[in-house]
């Protein structure tokens, strides 16, 4: 599928993916098979559910080379996802680049107002406020990479009123 090439504690390794889906994907490193199973993918993590078993990368039998497998890196902290949001949580409405943010906490912004730009499939796309309010917390900043339905920007509404 791909081919790589690693280097992981001064040594070099040929790398290829030959089979990638959200859950679990099939390397071959230096002609050893490793069945992997995918725990967070970008900023997005995978919700484990009873159907799915949990076993660790495990490697399937090939020619021996002496390789061991690599310790995975260290995860970043995944954003909020949607189901987590706040009732002002803005979130991406599709997997792209952050280019550029329009607004900051505290600043107030009316609706339809561009909060940020992002950079998806080579368009840049302005994500809005569908409403007005307070800017409560930016989640994301210039050069993230996000996913769909990552949360990007809390906007606080204001506190109704009556007359």
């Amino acid at each position: 599928m791909t081919q790589h090439v690693l280097r992981i504690g001064g040594r070099e390794y040929q790398a290829e993916v030959k089979d990638l889906t959200p859950e679990h994907a099939l390397i071959l490193v230096d002609g050893k098979e490793y069945e992997v199973e995918i725990l967070q993918l970008g900023r997005r993590v995978i919700p484990v559910d009873a159907a799915r078993p949990s076993a660790a990368p495990t490697p399937r039998p090939a020619a021996t080379s002496g390789v061991r497998p690599a310790a995975p890196a260290p995860a970043a902290a995944p954003r909020p996802a949607a189901s987590a949001r706040g009732e002002g949580g803005i979130v991406a409405p599709m997997p792209g680049l952050v280019l550029s943010i329009k607004a900051k906490e505290g600043d107030t912004v009316a609706a339809g107002q561009t909060l940020l730009v992002m950079e998806a499939m080579k368009m840049e796309n302005a994500v809005t406020t569908p409403y007005a309010g307070t800017v409560a917390k930016v989640y994301v900043r210039e050069g993230d990479s996000i996913g769909e339905g990552d949360l990007l920007v809390d906007v606080a509404r204001p506190k109704m009123t009556t007359l």
